[in-house]
């Protein structure tokens, strides 16, 4: 370690009903995983919804699949430049509307030819509410 070198420091975690949330340095957002999803927020506060509402949450994300796997592929299409789907994309779901308007957001960004595109998805009673692609 150099003389100008900090040690890294841990990135501040909370425990609330079970569930390890965690403030990431790296992307600026507090995250956990609950069933195997990703949920974040880049906002300073972080309201979480209940574990009923995380269930039906992530239901509603694996039951719309097929459906923003479709919106997915059409985009990747018509954006052109060879982007496609099944190319190292993940998602992650915020919850910032949530507690105000019973709506959440899935955003898949990361495919390895997709460079920073990405697309923002608001769900709200069980659709596709809004669709969004950007850079």
């Amino acid at each position: 370690m150099g003389f100008f070198s900090k040690t890294s420091r841990p990135n501040p975690k909370i425990t609330v009903g079970g569930l390890e949330i965690e403030y990431q340095r790296d992307s600026s957002c507090w995250s956990f995983h609950y069933q195997g999803t990703t949920f974040c927020s880049f906002e300073p506060v972080f309201a979480v919804p209940n574990k009923g509402d995380l269930e039906a949450i992530v239901e509603a994300v694996q039951s719309l699949k097929p459906e923003l796997r479709a919106r997915l592929e059409k985009g990747l299409a018509e954006w052109g430049e060879g982007a496609r789907l099944d190319d190292g994309e993940s998602y992650h779901v915020d919850t910032r509307e949530f507690i105000s308007e019973k709506a959440f957001t899935v955003s898949y960004f990361g495919g390895k030819s997709w460079g920073d595109l990405g697309a923002d998805f608001r769900i709200k009673d069980g659709k596709i509410a809004d669709e969004s692609w950007g850079d």
